[in-house]
């Protein structure tokens, strides 16, 4: 490590005095200075400091940390949800292989889990490439251009949006999705920790109403080396799909048998099922939920809150409409093991730029966006999720719920006085 730290030192008086050859640029190599080792910055020697290891970098390094059970999981089930569906067409087929295969598993006849690991790298590495390097190329240009320092806040977003577009996505579709959504979502308000809306968040909105062929619908979920797709034809729902379906397919049957007769109950929690990379797992996605929780970073009130407020919403709709199909009739609990509301409550309401700060804050926010995440999946004819439209609805009334909850403290106190 020593002889690294020498060769950066050489190296900066090439970038760091404002006469150097390359000072222009030096927000990049300050950015990869800071990423190989913590900065030098030192506190003055008079007035009043708050010691802490704590910083950006850290904080987007724990959460990184709390998605690698998702990413992990997300590289195994879309290569199991590949072969399993490849299985049911297979017959007088031939199966081609794609290029991480041709290399590591030419051999397909008899999948296993290394050939699960290795079509899933397959299909992951390329999104994960895409979202960090059009991502972090435009933050990187308008640092250069602000002459600013170079922000680990993407770190995060790169991943987010990785977990949650179909692994099926083509990727100039999600290079387009990321340039927006870093654009227009982020850059125009001053760059990280000044946005109003989640960015993640904001890339999957603009795929879904711009690219709705491949963001929606039975034929997206399971991945295939045959264009965006397994075969022509092939095509597999996502639990909430079949929820929202069970009335018009046979009225007689209600959505949770309609639900339990495709997927049983630990194939939802577990992630044995098709749907966004990241948010099919459960059981990943509390073990991330812990972490944050555990580590301090993530909002435990936002979480509780949201989860509360979507169980407590569930039931009133379903006891108030006497519903027996569609998704009216999910049990509460179903309405958290179908869909991605768990991953955005984890992961995406608790950002702690566009949600709220105060305490109180953040319990009216998490359970906003339960009652809303429900709103939209049982009144809404057509679209079968909520979680995404919650979130970016409430990111713009996050400011607002602060202001009350202040106004209201100091007029409390007021009274008191």
């Amino acid at each position: 490590m020593q002889f690294l730290r020498n060769l950066i030192e050489k190296q900066r008086k090439l970038y760091h005095s404002p006469d150097s050859k390359f000072h222009k640029v030096w927000p990049l190599f300050d950015a990869f200075e800071t990423f190989l080792f913590a900065p030098g910055h030192r506190a003055g020697r008079q007035g009043v400091h708050v010691r802490d290891y704590v910083d950006l970098k850290r904080v987007m390094n724990t959460v990184i940390i709390a998605m690698l059970p998702c990413l992990l999981w997300a590289i195994w089930n879309t290569g199991a949800q590949h072969f399993a569906a490849w299985a049911k067409v297979a017959a007088g087929k031939e199966y081609i292989v794609g290029w991480l295969q041709a290399m590591f598993a030419p051999n397909v006849a008899a999948p296993t889990g290394f050939d699960y690991v290795i079509f899933g790298l397959q299909r992951m590495l390329p999104i994960l490439i895409v979202s960090y390097g059009v991502g972090l190329g435009i933050e990187m240009l308008f640092s250069v251009i602000r002459k600013e320092e170079v922000s680990e806040g993407y770190l995060v977003s790169g991943m987010l949006i990785a977990l949650i577009v179909p692994a099926s996505i083509p990727l100039w579709q999600l290079a387009i999705g990321v340039a927006f959504a870093v654009v227009l979502g982020k850059e125009v308000f001053g760059g990280t920790g000044m946005n109003i809306f989640n960015p993640a968040m904001l890339v999957r909105a603009f795929l879904f109403f711009a690219f709705a062929g491949q963001m929606s619908g039975d034929m997206v979920w399971v991945a295939g080396n045959n264009g965006n797709h397994l075969i022509d034809g092939y095509s597999q729902p996502t639990a909430l799909a079949i929820a929202k379906a069970s009335g018009g397919l046979d009225p007689a049957v209600a959505a949770s048998d309609a639900l339990t007769k495709v997927y049983t109950h630990s194939d939802l929690f577990f992630g044995n099922i098709p749907g966004s990379a990241g948010e099919v797992s459960k059981l990943c996605v509390l073990l991330g939920a812990f972490w944050l929780v555990f580590t301090g970073v993530g909002s435990w009130r936002v979480m509780v809150g949201g989860v509360l407020s979507l169980l407590a919403s569930a039931f009133l709709m379903k006891t108030l409409s006497g519903a027996s199909v569609g998704v009216l009739s999910l049990a509460p609990h179903e309405h958290l093991l179908c869909g991605g509301f768990l991953f955005g409550i984890v992961f995406m309401a608790t950002d702690p730029v566009s949600s709220p700060e105060t305490s109180i804050g953040k319990w009216i926010y998490g359970a906003l966006i339960g009652f809303v995440t429900i709103l939209v999946r049982t009144i809404n004819p057509a679209y079968p999720e909520g979680t995404m439209l919650a979130i970016l609805l409430l990111n713009a009334f996050a400011p607002g719920i602060d202001h009350f909850v202040v106004a209201a403290n100091i007029k409390r106190r007021l009274a008191r006085s």
